[in-house]
């Protein structure tokens, strides 16, 4: 809105100008005339009826210099306004200036504010030099602003008065392409010169000292907060106010340097670092609200972030979306108010306080905005107007962080409280504490002899018990022990497993002393058969249950004379029921699975399982024959199960597997974690090819290292047969 005002009124004096007949500047009057105009600005601007031409010439500084072809520029330069090309780092300004017979020989005071370097000229003769200008070499040009401290101007003679401006400014279209400053020019004033020099200073120190009050009473809250939080780290709002305090507080110390130093380089770097402020301040107030009135931030606010992330990214690359920056206030000024109506209507503690202060500053920034665009807004008023808006504006300046003090002050103060009339009631339990451990102390003390007493003769009761458990537990152990070499007795014995199955290694390794799995072989009518069995269980009952199953193979295929594994699956099954009683409604669900393999004399394999799988590596490759899914015994809805034979051809140099489920079941390993079936395979198809009784002791050696100090889950029986 501004550039637009601006762009308007300066078409406005473009055309007025050209109305003229004659291009002169009058200097009729000054301000300030008047007693009550003490604190008025007693000078005027002279900003209009330059005369301007690009490049250097020093005759253009000639009183008889015709600068009639020269078109009109105001000298405040802004490359945001005047066509490209305009202004290319140096030119010179001619202004026809025609004072009052009142001013002839009367010291005036000329001010001016610039972003260059300047030599100005009155009638072709220098009188005020700021800073160094450079054609040779722009890049040591030294800018220089006066910041508008008074210097001396005076006319000698009446008539027609030249002031001719050479001004360089060697940054100005680079800083402009960066984004940094467009408005690369001059401010002229000419006033009163005792008046201007009382006007100035006063000015200037007063606003010095609202600005350095403002800054440090910010820095102050700052610190104050960030102790407030660092001592008790809970209330994560006073980290977030002490950020917002402090950079908001920054903000005034970046005005008074912007007011106060003379050198326009460091100035424009402080109007760059300016920019990036509102993009901490503002998200650090929005967390403190989040932080007091939410339990957790809701997503929302990363939002936030995000967008004022981007507008920090923007000023680093020099970049600018118009309107962003009013966006970012308007969004900040909405989701202010909806966190403050939401925690009024949820009634959170607070809410009207910190509110106040919000609400207040909203309402009275967008009056301010409304009468600004109207142009209803005159700080400088010499009266009641004037005073009271000063007020509203200190008042809108100091709500927010006033209130958010009050509110945390409070907040501490409860707190404080809290932990006071907690600290007495623990002061107040300490000394019941310390009463009733007194009265134990007696207790204790009266009880000690008889407790000793007590202690003896129950002593002995253990000991004696002990004896009794050691005697029994050392007959259960000898049972045990009994029954594993019963066990092992009724197991196939290794000679009979050399004759059959040289090409063989059976890896078993009980978890008990005794063992729910065990493997059987025999041999009948020419073939040879071998079985891996695991039963319901494991020690005594999965032994006894063993003993069951190698007894009833025996029979089936000894005595009875059947050879096909199907088969015997099937009459296993039958004569297992049988022996359990598993008809009745009180039955058992004890049972087994088991894999069973039958060779005969020309390398042909048949194979039926119940629940336990056949492997199969040829040249690398591992094929695996699923079971029959029901187990052998147990309860079951049909009168009898069948199982399906599986019938290969095997070629020399083949491996068959058959095993147990407890090998792949353990846990070990860097994660507790079980060995898994397909680890198993990997570890089978990677030796293979390795001698039978070799692979035998890396299948152990392997689970045993995987195990490690853990206890083992189950029994453990792998067979494997090379053909």
């Amino acid at each position: 809105m501004r550039k637009i005002t601006f762009v308007f009124f300066y078409l406005a004096f473009i055309i007025s100008l050209s109305a003229q007949d004659t291009p002169v500047f009058h200097l009729d009057s000054l301000p300030g005339s008047k007693p009550s105009d003490s604190f008025t600005d007693p000078s005027i601007p002279i900003q209009t009826s330059w005369r301007y031409h690009k490049g250097d010439d020093l005759k253009w500084k000639e009183t008889s210099f015709n600068d009639s072809t020269w078109p009109y520029l105001n000298p405040s330069l802004d490359l945001k306004v005047i066509p490209t090309g305009t202004f290319e780092g140096i030119g010179w300004f001619r202004l026809h200036l025609l004072p009052g017979n009142k001013f002839i020989n009367k010291p005036l005071a000329l001010c001016i504010s610039q972003n260059g370097a300047s030599e100005i000229y009155l009638n072709g003769k220098l009188i005020h030099k700021f800073g160094e200008i450079n054609v040779k070499d722009p890049g040591k040009e030294e800018r220089s602003d006066p910041q508008g401290v008074p210097v001396s101007l005076l006319f000698e003679h009446e008539g027609v008065q030249v002031i001719a401006v050479r001004y360089a400014n060697a940054e100005a279209v680079n800083n402009h392409r960066k984004n940094i400053h467009s408005v690369c020019g001059f401010h002229m004033r000419i006033g009163d010169m005792d008046k201007s020099i009382f006007f100035t200073y006063i000015n200037s120190n007063i606003a010095t000292a609202i600005f350095i009050f403002y800054f440090t009473f910010f820095l102050a809250l700052s610190f104050l907060h960030l102790m407030f939080y660092l001592f008790y780290r809970t209330k994560r709002s006073n980290l977030y106010y002490s950020i917002f305090a402090g950079a908001f507080g920054t903000v005034f110390l970046f005005i008074t340097i912007q007011k106060n130093f003379m050198i326009p380089d460091f100035v424009l770097t402080i109007n760059f670092l300016f920019g990036f402020l509102p993009d901490f301040y503002i998200p650090a107030l929005l967390a403190m609200l989040y932080s007091i009135f939410y339990p957790r931030f809701p997503k929302v606010f990363w939002l936030w972030i995000i967008l004022f992330a981007a507008d920090m990214i923007l000023n680093i690359l020099h970049k600018e979306i118009p309107y962003y920056g009013w966006l970012l206030n308007g969004i900040f000024a909405v989701e202010s108010l909806r966190i403050i109506i939401y925690a009024i209507i949820k009634k959170r503690e607070g809410a009207w306080i910190i509110g106040t202060g919000i609400i207040a500053t909203i309402v009275f920034f967008s009056i301010f905005f409304v009468l600004s665009m109207s142009g209803n807004v005159n700080f400088t008023a010499n009266d009641w107007a004037g005073f009271f808006l000063g007020l509203l504006v200190l008042y809108a300046t100091l709500s927010i962080p006033v209130s958010m003090t009050i509110y945390l002050a409070s907040d501490f103060a409860k707190t404080s409280r809290n932990l006071s009339r907690q600290l007495k009631e623990v002061e107040t339990l300490s000394a019941k504490n310390i009463e009733q451990e007194k009265e134990k102390q007696k207790i204790l003390e009266t009880q000690k002899e008889l407790l000793e007493i007590q202690v003896t003769e129950r002593t002995h009761e253990i000991v004696e018990q002990k004896k009794v458990i050691e005697e029994k537990n050392k007959d259960i152990t000898d049972s045990i022990n009994y029954a594993k070499r019963i066990q092992e007795a009724i197991l196939p014995d290794k000679e009979l497993k050399q004759r059959i199955f040289p090409e063989a290694f059976i890896l078993f390794k009980p978890k008990d002393i005794v063992s729910g799995d065990f493997y059987w072989f025999a041999e009948k009518d020419g073939k040879r058969l071998i079985a891996a069995c695991d039963c319901t269980g494991h020690g005594v009952p999965g032994a006894l249950m063993s003993m069951i199953g190698n007894n009833i193979l025996n029979q089936i295929v000894n005595e009875s004379g059947v050879t096909s594994p199907e088969i015997i699956l099937a009459k296993l099954n039958i004569e297992i029921r049988k022996a359990l009683k598993q008809d009745g409604h009180e039955a058992t669900k004890d049972g087994m699975d088991i894999a069973l393999l039958c060779f005969n004399n020309t390398n042909e394999l048949e194979y039926a399982g119940a629940h336990r799988p056949l492997w199969i590596i040829k040249d690398g490759m591992l094929t695996e024959i699923k079971a029959d899914k029901h187990s052998i015994g147990g309860l079951q809805e049909e009168k009898e199960k069948s199982f399906k034979k599986h019938l290969f051809t095997l070629s020399p140099g083949t491996l068959v597997y058959i095993f147990t489920d407890g090998y792949a079941d353990q846990f070990g390993g860097d994660s507790g974690k079980k060995f898994m079936s397909r680890q198993f395979k990997e570890l089978l198809i990677t030796n293979h090819y390795l001698p039978v009784n070799v692979q035998e002791r890396l299948l152990d050696k392997t689970i045993e290292k995987w195990k490690g100090s853990r206890e083992q889950i189950d029994d453990i029986l792998v067979i494997g047969i090379k053909i």
